[in-house]
């Protein structure tokens, strides 16, 4: 009897705990769709970013272009420079004003944009790993319990015996 009661302790505790990772599976499973557009965000925000600094170096780019057009270097009529140094100077740093804003465009789409990538797909990966972490592993039924063994053969003899003793103490009564 008391194999019987703990088989049915385990039985139900197996039932219990399959039912509580079912729960922690649907948890999960809506946990990566979540991942999935967090990780979708991310990557736009990234480049909105990106798009947003190449944006705003095009528009002083522009600014640049405009002044630069409007430093003549050489006379419309002879071909030859007039106040070359002043104006070579003014050249010079629109330039160089240029070539930081080239170099800026070329740092968002190179290393920065490598490094913002990194950091959102190692976020993903975290979040990830945590979604399957929270889920846990699976249920298991552990080992069986071991039930008495039936002894069918003394079970007969005993019965044997009892009809015995009965059909004696019938015959008891009737040889009187």
């Amino acid at each position: 009897m008391q194999a019987k009661i703990e088989k049915q302790k385990k039985d139900t505790q197996y039932a219990s705990e399959s039912l509580k990772y079912w729960n922690r599976e649907t948890s999960y499973t809506r946990g990566k769709h979540r991942i999935g557009t967090g990780l979708s965000r991310a990557q736009s925000d990234v480049y909105s970013r990106a798009m947003a600094t190449l944006g705003t170096a095009r528009k002083y780019e522009e600014g640049y272009a405009k002044q630069r057009f409007g430093v003549q270097r050489h006379s419309d009529e002879t071909g030859v420079s007039y106040s070359s140094r002043r104006n070579l100077g003014k050249y010079q740093e629109l330039l160089a004003k240029q070539a930081q804003i080239e170099s800026s465009i070329n740092n968002t789409f190179g290393q920065n944009w490598d490094t913002l990538q990194q950091g959102v797909i190692r976020q993903h990966q975290k979040h990830q790993a945590g979604n399957r972490e929270a889920l846990g592993v699976r249920p298991e039924y552990g080992m069986p319990v071991m039930m008495p063994p039936k002894d069918k053969a003394g079970q007969n003899w005993a019965n044997l015996q009892l009809a015995l003793s009965i059909a004696g103490m019938g015959a008891g009564f009737v040889g009187k």
